[in-house]
């Protein structure tokens, strides 16, 4: 067993075993900032180092090229977001979508299919907002043609058996080397949206079973042998985007209040997702 598939199977086992102890719900926020702070972000604080380890595919001449083009999309996003925030939903979706998608199948099938990342990640979020679809509904209030729909007359189990049967549907007539495991993976995904709230919801897929598989494949394509010595490298930009949140928590805009500490999770993770895609695309080709 490979160490995306290992890595996947202990991130399921740790996201069920916090829901059987029941810590969802009584440290939601706490699990949220834990995983968060020790998986999330510095899943994606090599960047700088990954993007210039394959020369293949190296898209940079040089590391200040790098860093211009990185910062400047995080800042795009964020303007984005404080200009017209269901634009900048729809991108953050979209882009969501494939690399979601993307680092899903691996270990259960190549990349190359574009269309199968694609439409992976879809059914990944498309799960997460239905099994939350009332939570979403009060934090997307900046969306009223979503947030004034009446959906008090539908069950919590009705929108688990329409992401399931969306699921099975959408990804049928792929052909996936490894289809029966990576349905079952992602049905007990469902299953973890379903049982825990939103905020943990995303933390218990985002962490365990999307970071921390990308994590230990950076750790073996780093070819260390101290665990330790390659996280370390991780602290610098995780200790950054940690002081780039606090930066924009304070900025003076209506979008970004405390009053929508959610909404302005997302966009602090759309905004550090949106280059961190770019530089995972060539990182998991052929992996």
């Amino acid at each position: 067993m490979d160490i995306i598939v290992r890595s996947k199977l202990i991130g399921l086992i740790l996201a069920l075993s916090i829901i059987f102890f029941g810590l969802e719900s009584s440290y939601s926020i706490l699990l949220f900032l834990i995983i968060m702070l020790s998986i999330g972000i510095p899943h994606g604080s090599v960047d700088h180092i990954i993007a210039f380890i394959n020369p293949e595919a190296r898209r940079f001449n040089s590391k200040l090229i790098f860093y211009i083009v990185y910062l400047s999309l995080i800042l795009i996003n964020i303007i984005l977001w404080i200009i017209s925030p269901f634009l900048g939903l729809l991108i953050f979706l979209l882009i969501s979508c494939y690399h979601f998608g993307e680092t899903q199948v691996l270990g259960y099938n190549s990349t190359d299919n574009k269309l199968l990342n694609f439409v992976i990640g879809a059914n990944i979020l498309l799960s997460l907002f239905l099994n939350n679809i009332i939570e979403l509904q009060e934090i997307l209030y900046i969306l009223p043609e979503f947030s004034n729909l009446d959906l008090s007359n539908f069950e919590s189990v009705f929108f688990l058996l329409i992401s399931v049967a969306v699921l099975m549907l959408s990804v049928t007539n792929f052909n996936i080397k490894r289809k029966v495991p990576l349905y079952a993976e992602i049905t007990i995904i469902y299953m973890v949206f379903y049982h825990t709230d939103l905020l943990t919801s995303f933390a218990l897929y985002f962490g365990f079973c999307h970071s921390l598989p990308m994590l230990m494949l950076e750790f073996k394509e780093f070819k260390s042998d101290n665990f330790i010595k390659f996280y370390f490298k991780t602290l610098p930009f995780t200790i950054l985007s940690l002081v780039f949140g606090f930066l924009l928590y304070h900025f003076n805009n209506d979008l970004l209040t405390s009053d929508n500490l959610i909404l302005f999770v997302f966009i602090i993770i759309s905004s550090l997702t949106l280059p961190h895609v770019f530089i995972m695309k060539d990182f998991v080709k052929d992996k």
